[in-house]
């Protein structure tokens, strides 16, 4: 990511420095600019699960088709990266890029079988945790010790996804509530050993899309395609997921770190009353209380991640 000081002209050369109002109005426009970007990108992402309700899809024909679709896009816009930024920019880069690889292609795999096994509100919630396994991550693989607000959100979230799997062993769904968490769990590993690396890994979890892909082949190829409207796969698919991985990559160029966590928390919100008003699929009272817990706790880790920003003058990270 370019630094702040390289975006504005040489004090060198006469050029007179930018008065404090003007900088003032530029940082409130990409201010502005990053929050339109994280947004859209958080509701974009929202009709992930929903789409795939609406396509009325067998569980091999999404696992395939919508890995292929989603990594063949993803490769596209690689490629028409590398030529815009004239330079390599590495799909997966070295062993720990193919380590994170291999984790994010369980991940997706573990995230289809989720949404087939179990209320997919409650799928959406679960992945909400995904955070709190990061900060545990963070501090047992790079020592990265989590703030006293994380360590106070921890037990609240994990109470909130016990609420969930409780619910689910009423309704008989709490196996795809395990699945959804160990998904949230490799998504989180997967993102603590990106970000000790240091690589540019922003392709790398909608590539690994292709791995489940290519162990459904055969299955999909003994079922056939099986769709009541694949128009809505082949949306989200080739458009929802890249157009939400292109926006929620490009909002730390804008804004801190925890501003782009929110985004994802209006997936949280928003995807459950999608499939509230699309299908009347409510999920449980206590599924429900569950993940209410879980969105309040995030947001509060978010907003004193956020805050204590805003006070080093410095994006903070999460956890």
């Amino acid at each position: 990511m370019t630094s702040a000081s390289n975006h504005g002209p040489s004090a060198t050369g006469g050029i007179a420095a930018p008065s404090p109002l003007a900088a003032t109005m530029d940082s409130r426009a990409q201010t502005a600019t990053g929050l339109a970007v994280v947004g859209a990108g958080g509701m974009v992402l929202s009709f992930d699960i929903p789409l795939i309700e609406l396509s009325e899809s067998g569980f091999w024909t999404v696992l395939c088709l919508r890995g292929i679709m989603t990594s063949v896009v993803a490769l596209l816009i690689w490629a028409a990266d590398r030529m815009l930024r004239g330079r390599k920019i590495p799909l997966i880069p070295g062993r720990i890029g193919a380590l994170v690889t291999f984790i994010f292609c369980f991940a997706n795999a573990g995230f289809v079988l989720s949404i087939y096994l179990t209320n997919p509100a409650n799928v959406v919630f679960i992945l909400a945790f995904n955070p709190v396994f990061a900060a545990l991550f963070g501090w047992l693989i790079a020592g990265e010790r989590p703030s006293r607000t994380t360590l106070l959100v921890i037990p609240v979230t994990i109470v909130g996804v016990a609420m969930i799997i409780g619910s689910g062993l009423e309704t008989g769904n709490w196996i795809g509530d395990l699945v959804a968490l160990a998904t949230a769990c490799l998504i989180a590993l997967a993102l603590t050993l990106a970000r000790r690396s240091r690589q540019d890994f922003r392709y790398t979890s909608a590539i690994a899309a292709i791995g489940p892909s290519i162990v459904a082949l055969p299955f999909f190829a003994g079922t056939g395609l099986e769709s009541e409207t694949f128009g809505w796969l082949f949306l989200n698919g080739a458009v929802v997921i890249p157009l939400a991985m292109i926006l929620l990559a490009a909002g730390p160029l804008f804004v801190p770190a925890p501003l782009v966590s929110l985004a994802y928390l209006l997936e949280t919100v928003f995807a459950p009353i999608w499939l509230w008003m699309l299908f009347g699929d409510r999920p449980t009272n206590l599924a429900l209380c569950g993940g209410a817990l879980i969105v309040a706790a995030l947001l509060v880790q978010s907003l004193a991640s956020l805050a204590g920003s805003n006070s080093n003058g410095a994006p903070a990270k999460l956890g």
